[in-house]
């Protein structure tokens, strides 16, 4: 079977929420050339997946949901339904990114691809996620041709409290406490030293990682029906802006990664910033984390995240990163890959299915106020949003706070108590 087959029969199964595609049910193509069990013919907008052109707005809805390609029209020829609706191309732009791929020119400082460029969240719809809608349609479709469908579930399949390890100390360095001590002297005329922080990472302000985890094991106690996992994601390498980050093998982080094993935490590996720059560099960063902590390494996360182009995946496949927590836009919470339920990453210019699977990341709390400029309310309002699509949907929701935003007079360690407590009023 070629790839651009097992690409369609995986896209169906996809919608479908369950094996379909080789039943001869469902058909994606022209209906002169069906077999006599064909029930739904979808007219493809495009040969082969090849689309050369953006989705035209504002978007065609079907039954209220917006399509990216093809027609509104559902008709029914001698028992059975021909919808022009391409929701499989429309799926595949949205999961494998392909819009990226044609507009190689919007990218932000950073290099990333931001939701301000994206036709689904400029025609508003970044707040639901599309291909899900799809397969919503498509099973109710799947029943109107009297197949057998189970029937819509709601919940959260897994939920992934998520946390990048950017900055895990404040006085990491002697250096750190000179300076702090200089800036006590001058600015504020004592002389109270930060040493004690630098010698016992207890004290460090940074050293936030015994109440995040007593927030995640709360809520992980008071849902015990419900997996959740707890990942915290380290950076091994390489610098940001000319800054080295911290040192991945002193005896102070080797401490923090004993401390979050016991705790029952996953340890990830957190892509640097160098390395979404010049993704040749995946695999060096991955083995060495590997080499440090015995193993692992399979799950990561683009530092800043920084995974610029789609088709880079093949350096992570390369690295044996075999589920990745990246896709998120950083300018907007919501849903850059149109679910919210895990799936193989399609490599937009092969049109492969890539062993990478992506669990999409649907909150980063410094979005909500670094980036969309929400006050609290307004952040925990959204939040509550994106989870009830997620709790419709029956998908994965993934969070992601970083220890630092713990510290100081933001919001933010309010709001993720807030938003855990949301997550249980919808269970």
């Amino acid at each position: 079977m070629n790839d651009i087959n097992k690409l369609t029969f995986y896209i169906i199964d996809f919608l479908a929420g369950f094996s379909v595609s080789r039943t001869g049910i469902v058909h994606y193509g022209n209906i002169k050339d069906i077999s006599s069990d064909v029930k739904i013919v979808i007219a493809p907008a495009f040969s082969k997946f090849e689309i050369t052109v953006l989705p035209k707005t504002p978007l065609k809805k079907i039954d209220d949901v917006p399509i990216l390609f093809g027609d509104s029209r559902v008709e029914r020829r001698n028992g059975i339904m021909l919808v022009y609706a391409d929701i499989i191309a429309s799926s595949f732009f949205l999961l494998s990114r392909y819009e990226e791929i044609l507009k190689p020119d919007c990218r932000d400082q950073h290099g990333r691809f931001c939701a301000k460029d994206s036709i689904v969240f400029q025609q508003g719809y970044g707040n639901r996620p599309l291909v899900d809608e799809y397969g919503m349609l498509f099973r109710k479709w799947l029943r109107e041709v009297g197949v057998s469908v189970p029937g819509e579930k709601k919940g959260f399949s897994k939920i992934y409290l998520t946390h990048d390890v950017d900055i895990p100390f404040r006085f990491e360095r002697v250096s750190h406490v000179f300076r702090q001590l200089i800036k006590n002297m001058l600015r504020y005329n004592y002389y109270s030293s930060p040493l004690k922080k630098y010698l016992n990472e207890r004290y460090d302000p940074y050293y936030t990682f015994p109440q995040i985890i007593n927030y995640d094991k709360t809520l992980q106690e008071s849902l015990s029906g419900t997996s959740i996992e707890s990942i915290y994601f380290f950076i091994t390498a390489g610098s940001f802006l000319n800054r080295k980050y911290y040192n991945f093998s002193s005896k102070k982080t080797s401490r923090l990664i004993d401390f979050l094993n016991v705790s029952g935490a996953k340890l990830g590996f957190h892509v640097s910033y160098e390395a979404g720059e010049n993704p040749k560099k995946i695999k060096s960063e991955a083995k060495y984390f590997r080499d440090m902590v015995g193993g692992g390494g399979g799950a990561s996360r683009h530092h800043y995240l920084q995974w610029r182009e789609p088709q880079d995946v093949w350096f992570m496949e390369e690295a044996e990163i075999t589920d990745d927590f990246s896709l998120s836009y950083a300018d907007c919470v919501g849903f850059r890959c149109g679910t919210c339920h895990p799936y193989q990453f399609i490599n937009p210019t092969t049109r492969r299915l890539t062993n990478v699977v992506i669990h999409p990341l649907e909150i980063m709390e410094c979005t909500l106020d670094r980036y969309m400029g929400l006050d609290y309310d307004s952040a925990l309002n959204k939040c509550k949003e994106i989870i009830s699509q997620v709790y419709k949907h029956n998908g994965e929701l993934v969070l992601l706070w970083h220890n630092t935003e713990f510290v100081g007079v933001n919001y933010q360690e309010r709001l993720y108590e807030a938003v855990l407590e949301c997550i249980k009023g919808f269970v």
